[in-house]
């Protein structure tokens, strides 16, 4: 009998170095690595193709159904045992008995609801407010301009700087700080960002902050059924990130873990003001800083996928090594 094919569909830029650690650190003959993602044929650039023991162009810009019924045409061709979706993720874990039905387990961190929940930065706030050791930064949810410059005023009488951002976005769209004295890259006057916002008339949900001046951490976990297995703190600093032992972040990510029945990879980020780290968002998904976290000697997407064949139980997962820094790398091109 061949072994299992794992996919990995479209993620981010440098998901090849994890589909490279993958390939590198199995036993022999213990998975396949099946590896898609957009790209110009019949040679994409994407560092992925030479990582994965197959590789395939995935088409770009499907509707959500049609971009579906492909990846269940993949997994039917590669005979697909895990697939672990980083695209079109709401549609594909919805589809799960249609791939159930072809021998395919979609590894995703909850269910449909859960991760529409998770992604509504908003609605996780409300979800977690009272899971103990879970602190929250004080926002208000805004949908015109008239309720951004409430928010604004009364957030500005209470911090030294407000910030916002959409209550569904990913990797940073759409944040800006209201300060252009601000060293922040996304800095912005207080008439600029009004007229951006005034320029949308009544625009979705959009999340008005404090903004947390103290350092921010990124946890990277696995969990199996509401338990968390292991973690990975990374403290962000300029230019490197430091894997700490952190075990009062861990003990919140084994909460939000539990309040939320997640299974697999995830990622929480959370910031600290006067040393009290404030949850940001979780990542129902592999982080784009997964790659670091790794050199913790915890490869997580390998043990995800031990665990998801059942061929290794939590026991079985090593503690990560703490204590050091890592360089942050130049991020990769992704096509």
């Amino acid at each position: 009998m061949p072994p299992p094919t794992v996919w990995f569909n479209k993620y981010l830029g440098n998901t090849w170095e994890v589909l490279a650690r993958l390939h590198r650190e199995r036993r022999p003959d213990e998975f396949r690595v099946l590896g898609t993602h957009p790209g110009t044929h019949p040679r994409p650039r994407y560092p992925g193709r030479h990582a994965a023991d197959e590789f395939e162009v995935e088409p770009d810009d499907l509707p959500a159904d049609e971009y579906v019924a492909h990846c269940l045409d993949v997994a039917t061709r590669h005979a697909v045992t895990l697939f672990f979706p980083g695209r079109n993720v709401l549609p594909v874990v919805a589809a799960r008995d249609r791939f159930a039905a072809l021998g395919t387990s979609v590894c995703a961190a909850g269910d449909a609801a859960t991760i529409r929940l998770i992604n509504h930065k908003a609605h996780l706030a409300a979800a977690v407010a009272d899971v103990a050791g879970v602190r929250l930064p004080e926002t208000e949810v805004v949908n015109d301009l008239a309720g951004f410059d409430a928010a604004y005023d009364r957030l500005r009488r209470r911090h030294a700087l407000v910030c916002y951002k959409p209550a569904t976005s990913v990797y940073g769209i759409g944040f800006h700080v209201i300060d252009p004295a601000f060293d922040h890259p996304n800095a912005l006057a207080l008439a600029d960002a009004r007229d951006q916002l005034a320029a949308k008339g009544r625009f979705a949900d959009l999340l008005v902050m404090e903004y947390l001046p103290g350092p921010e951490r990124s946890v990277d976990g696995l969990a199996e059924r509401g338990e968390l297995v292991a973690c990975v703190v990374r403290r962000k600093e300029h230019g490197s990130q430091f894997i700490e032992h952190n075990p009062r972040l861990e003990e919140v990510a084994r909460r939000l873990a539990a309040r939320l029945g997640l299974t697999g990879m995830f990622n929480a980020q959370f910031r600290d003001r006067g040393g009290e780290p404030h949850l940001l968002e979780i990542n129902p998904r592999m982080s784009g800083g997964l790659p670091l976290a790794c050199r913790s000697g915890l490869t997580l997407p390998l043990w995800a996928v031990r665990l998801a064949l059942g061929t290794a139980t939590p026991a079985d997962v090593p503690a990560p090594r703490t204590g050091f820094r890592v360089p942050q790398p130049v991020p990769a091109r992704s096509t």
